[in-house]
């Protein structure tokens, strides 16, 4: 019985998953059209359409950490619901933007209201211990859904009503779920803490070798996946002749594909602890895509590019934080997911200026850094997990 969660837990769970999902969306919803949707505002150069697709990210990422900070000295749910108003504001202003210029102010409001730290500590504040792991996974479940349902849903609609009306989509949803946190979402009551909240946390959490480790993983996980979704849908519609609206026959076979890899994979690293294992494998489809589209700069490596990631994004992507969580004292979970959203949204940030650059100097500018990062990344995985007991 106390393995179940209670309706208040329910509601709680629900409520934060359906706002960081909208949150997410932001980014992921409007990634597989933003880069060429750009191209045809008053102003735009390749620099400027990486600026403006990943300065959302930037404002997250030097965001996170004050405004998590706030929420602990001010309280969870104003914090939260300021954000939210940002992020609403951003959404229209960029629904309306007619030059690059604008749009980059507008994504930089978007972004403004950093508190993807704050719902996370919002929900361990209201969830119980036994539960609590349970939670972590459902609102990082809802999140990969959401890019699932992204990629998928954004060429397709915005084909036919156009990108503006996303913004004004994720806008809509933004303010359903500002609303039902500040009506239906308790503010947590203090509770008891073994570890007081000090300036001395920030180094045990910044001098955590794993902690270290898993937030350089997520910021470079997500750096690519941008890059990517910069790069690869700019080329399918200007240079490989596929509109927008037909791109979702080609995301739609890479995730299925990709699901179908991670859901057996996530079930088998949880009961049998081989997390080290799932993660490593990840690692590997990504670096096998770059190089697979470093030898076949065409339409068929773009393909291979997206299908190798996208496999590889879905292992890594609940694996991540699912490691973060257990290695993480509880008393420190907040401040250590400041750190981690902060260098996840940063990546993200670089990930669109990496993308900016590989459009105007050419491909090998993606896939070179891809592929130089990704093995990297594999001898890194090899040798952090060794010591790795979970």
């Amino acid at each position: 019985m106390h393995n179940q969660l209670t309706k208040e837990e329910r509601k709680v769970i629900l409520g934060i998953s359906f706002a960081v999902v909208v949150r997410m969306l932001g980014l992921f919803l409007l990634l597989p059209v933003l880069s060429p949707y750009l191209g045809s505002l008053e102003g735009s150069t390749p620099f400027l359409i990486g600026l403006a697709v990943g300065i959302y990210g930037f404002a997250q990422a030097f965001l996170q950490i004050p405004f998590g900070y706030l929420s602990d000295r001010m309280g969870r749910k104003p914090v939260i619901i300021f954000g939210m108003i940002s992020y609403v504001l951003g959404s229209l202003m960029g629904g309306m933007a007619k030059s690059i210029w604008i749009m980059v102010l507008a994504r930089f409001i978007q972004g403004f209201g950093a508190v993807s730290s704050a719902m996370t500590a919002l929900s361990a504040d209201l969830t119980r211990e036994e539960v609590r792991t349970r939670a972590f996974a459902f609102i990082g479940a809802s999140i990969s859904l959401a890019f699932t349902f992204s990629i998928i849903f954004a060429p397709v609609f915005s084909g036919i009503v156009g990108v503006p009306v996303l913004f004004y989509l994720t806008a809509f949803l933004s303010f359903l779920a500002t609303l039902y946190i500040a009506l239906f979402i308790p503010e947590p009551k203090n509770h008891h803490r073994e570890i007081k909240p000090s300036l001395k946390n920030f180094s045990l959490v910044l001098l955590d070798p794993n902690q270290l480790f898993l937030n350089l993983s997520i910021a470079l996980l997500h750096a690519m996946l941008v890059a990517i979704f910069t790069f690869i849908p700019y080329k399918l519609v200007y240079e490989y002749g596929m509109p927008k609206v037909e791109h979702w026959k080609i995301y739609l076979p890479a995730l299925i594909l990709s699901l179908a890899f991670m859901v057996p994979s996530i079930i088998w690293a949880e009961r049998k602890k081989r997390f080290k294992e799932v993660f490593l494998v990840g690692v590997v489809f990504i670096s096998l895509g770059f190089l697979f589209y470093h030898i076949y700069p065409s339409f068929f490596g773009a393909l291979l590019l997206l299908f190798m990631f996208l496999i590889g994004f879905h292992l890594l992507e609940p694996i991540i934080p699912s490691l973060l969580t257990k290695l993480t004292h509880k008393d420190l979970r907040g401040l250590s997911l400041g750190f981690f959203n902060t260098v996840q949204f940063l990546g993200a940030f670089l990930g669109g200026m990496w993308g900016g650059v590989a459009l105007k100097h050419g491909v090998m500018n993606l896939t070179l850094i891809g592929i130089f990062s990704s093995l990297l990344w594999v001898m890194g995985v090899y040798i952090w997990s060794r010591s790795l007991k979970v």
